[in-house]
């Protein structure tokens, strides 16, 4: 079954704020994953450079190898308990985020950005971040039903 053909959660504010702080932490460590990486394979490119120049550096290029894989199973990881959250991870470098919802029974995103404390944006399903709007004044996002 393709990712977009499965069923997905449907929140609502109050469910994606109470979301909010497992999904935050887990984009935390995956920033912090990510720049890790990035560092190790730089280390690993020098430590490359080395051996071509005939030093003996091939237990140090094993340690960053295995730190790299050890980093990037976690990242996966991560990146699956995230999906299994029911959010979907959009940018890492700002932290973007979306929990899938409705108003009026048309699917929309409620936009969360790492650092921000609760979620209090949306945007439809092909406006991305730039599309951002205020929740306010949208009582389908709250949970409450109209009588």
């Amino acid at each position: 079954m393709a990712l977009e053909d499965r069923p997905r959660k449907v929140f609502t504010v109050p469910q994606a704020n109470a979301a909010l702080p497992a999904v935050a932490a887990r984009v935390e460590r995956l920033r912090f994953l990510r720049d890790e990486i990035r560092r190790c394979r730089e280390l690993l490119d020098v430590l490359w450079q080395r051996l071509d120049a005939g030093e003996s550096v091939l237990s140090a290029i094993g340690e960053q190898q295995r730190a790299i894989d050890g980093a990037g199973d976690e990242f996966g990881r991560l990146v699956l308990e995230v999906e299994a959250l029911g959010a979907v991870l959009r940018d890492l470098d700002p932290g973007l985020v979306d929990f899938p919802a409705e108003v009026r029974g048309i699917p929309i995103y409620l936009c969360w950005r790492a650092g921000e404390a609760r979620i209090t944006f949306w945007h439809g399903l092909g406006e991305g971040f730039a599309g951002r709007k205020p929740i306010l004044g949208i009582d389908d996002l709250t949970g409450s039903r109209p009588n």
